[in-house]
């Protein structure tokens, strides 16, 4: 997992915020094309957009309740690129399994492990720690 650290003055961030509606894993995928294509790690948009669609879907699917939203947050570092993708179930979080072959899911965080360099999670709190959310992070490098 990546330790979350004071974003040095070279990096470069943004955020994507969406309602949790079938479109969104489309928008989140576009989301990361821009911002890998805006740093010049175009090399990178293939394996970005399906595990970027894969953890929007799960953050839909199992972290956000019909109408809420979820988040993508991109940071360009001198190293790498990472994404964060936030919902605020930080209650469930993601767990590797093995699908059956006759299964129809379970196999989407055994892609994000085979495409990313490292990927974690974590629950972070917001507004005076009251609130809670689940943090999902994939680096690419």
């Amino acid at each position: 997992m990546i330790k979350a650290a004071r974003q040095p003055p070279w990096d470069q961030s943004d955020h994507f915020v969406r309602t949790s509606k079938p479109a969104a894993a489309r928008m989140a995928r576009e989301f990361a094309r821009e911002c890998l294509t805006a740093c010049g790690r175009t090399d990178l948009i293939e394996d970005a957009e399906e595990v970027i669609s894969e953890l929007a879907t799960n953050a839909m699917r199992h972290g956000t309740p019909e109408g809420g939203y979820f988040a993508v947050r991109f940071e360009r570092h001198r190293q790498g690129c990472v994404f964060d993708v936030i919902d605020r179930c930080p209650t469930v979080m993601p767990t590797l399994r093995d699908a059956d072959d006759l299964d129809e899911g379970g196999r989407g965080l055994l892609l994000v492990e085979a495409l990313t360099a490292s990927w974690g999670y974590f629950r972070r709190p917001l507004k005076e720690h009251r609130v809670f959310v689940k943090v999902v992070r994939v680096a690419f490098l």
